[in-house]
């Protein structure tokens, strides 16, 4: 069944890329079918807990449609709408291979772990943030090892909780996150250009305050780490470093602005040929480069059946979203805010905390962002298109700090042999509060100068 299920993957992928370029007539129906027949295949195999939410999600989208009375069809829209997010997942898969096994990256992996106290959140925070914003995960997981070997529980904790705030603040702006997929999606007018350069900002601010915060908390602590020589990154891994990650977001930016396609389309169809080449490349998986190529698609072909788990919640989350909002009528909506919250400010208040206790109760972000999509437009909530996705953007990773069912939160609890539930529940909820409020802060301040 591994292989069927790869082979739908792989056509749900081939359909939306070709639907992109050209145009395929009456697409929806049979793109709604294909996700559906993979997660009935997967159903078995994957996790309770995602294969439960996603099945949940699912039925009451549907139970919504029913409800309201409006056209079934709507649901099928929303399954085939679920693409976008199966796209992503594909083409971070294909990094992750070759990022892992990158000389220039290894080398700076070291430079990274190896600094001495004072720089070390920096480095961590900063690193993990620029490797991760386009390598996904799998940067990450090159630095999560420091966090694994470290003795000391407080420097541990520090450590972790540099990593996710420095991981988590990329979901901001970079494209190759699923948060951006995800906003984009739900505020259609948006681009990525309209939206990334306000992240950027958001970013540097949660890791400055991160940092901080850190010092302040930790003022009177005594670690008892082993001493570090700190390696320094030579000018030649440097340049290779700078040269993977650059040339990938250029060409995949670039064909976006050339091609008129989405992100996740432009990084499906790019991420592939760059992904073989790049491991290709390196000889320390032998000589033959034709080898070293059928290696990794053979690898990748392989995990395609394990990204079940992100489809279940991510198209559970799109059908709920689509059906939750044939029951609340826009209108209605509207002179509703218009009376009890009036204030502009107070109405993006409410709905940044409310996503973050949505993130503290377990629940992904995608589903709030999508219901918020689809029942809480900008003409809704009475603000531009771009303040509403900054808005979002700003609190999706900062959600997932307290959220002990993020994939952030469970792959380093996992790496460390921590607890979700201490890391999320104990560990971040005062720096999380205090990164939620200042974000609020920035993007009230950062809304009423573009009013000026």
């Amino acid at each position: 069944m591994a292989a069927l299920s790869t082979a739908i993957y792989l056509a749900i992928i081939a359909l939306g890329i070709v639907d992109a370029l050209v145009g395929v007539p009456h697409v929806s129906p049979v793109t709604a079918s294909l996700i559906i027949a993979f997660l009935a295949i997967e159903v078995r195999n994957a996790p309770r807990p995602q294969a439960a939410v996603g099945l949940g999600l699912i039925g009451a989208g549907c139970l919504s449609v029913y409800v309201s009375g409006a056209d079934p069809a709507m649901l099928i829209d929303g399954f085939a709408r679920a693409k976008t997010f199966l796209m992503l997942f594909f083409a971070v898969t294909w990094l992750r291979m070759p990022a892992s096994d990158s000389p220039s990256i290894r080398a700076a992996r070291r430079m990274i772990i190896n600094q001495p106290p004072g720089r070390r959140y920096l480095y961590l925070a900063t690193g993990v943030h620029v490797l991760g914003s386009v390598l996904n995960l799998a940067g990450l997981s090159l630095l999560s090892t420091m966090v694994e070997r470290q003795r000391d529980p407080i420097l541990r904790r520090r450590m972790l909780t540099a990593l996710m705030i420095g991981f988590v603040s990329a979901s901001s702006w970079s494209p190759f996150y699923v948060a951006m997929v995800v906003v984009l999606l739900a505020v259609p007018s948006l681009e990525w250009l309209d939206v990334a350069g306000w992240g950027i900002g958001l970013a540097v601010l949660a890791i400055a305050i991160g940092w901080m915060y850190d010092r302040f908390e930790w003022r009177h602590a005594r670690g008892n780490s082993d001493p570090v020589v700190p390696v320094p990154l030579p000018a030649r891994e440097r340049l290779q470093v700078a040269t993977i990650l650059v040339s990938l977001i250029v060409l995949v930016i670039g064909f976006v602005e050339w091609a008129g396609v989405s992100i996740p389309v432009a990084l499906a169809l790019i991420a592939p040929p760059y992904a073989i080449i790049w491991y290709a490349m390196n000889p320390q998986h032998g000589d033959d480069a034709g080898a070293r190529a059928g290696q990794i698609v053979s690898q990748v072909l392989g995990a395609i059946p394990g990204l079940r788990n992100e489809a279940f919640i991510f198209v559970g989350a799109t059908v709920f979203g689509v059906g939750v909002s044939s029951l609340i009528p826009s209108a209605d909506l509207t002179q509703w805010l218009d009376t009890y919250v009036p204030y502009v400010d107070l109405r993006l208040a409410l709905l940044v905390y409310s996503i973050l206790a949505i993130g503290a109760f377990g629940l992904h972000a995608v589903i709030a962002v999508i219901l918020v999509g689809e029942v809480l437009p900008p003409e809704v909530m009475g603000v531009d298109d771009w303040v509403l996705g900054v808005s979002l953007l700003g609190i999706w990773g900062l959600s997932t700090l307290v959220n002990p069912y993020s994939g952030t939160t469970l792959y380093l609890a996992r790496a460390t042999g921590l607890s979700a539930f201490t890391i999320a529940w104990r560990w971040h909820p005062p720096v999380t509060l205090l990164l939620t409020t200042l974000t609020l802060l920035a993007i009230i301040g950062i809304r009423h100068l573009a009013l000026l």
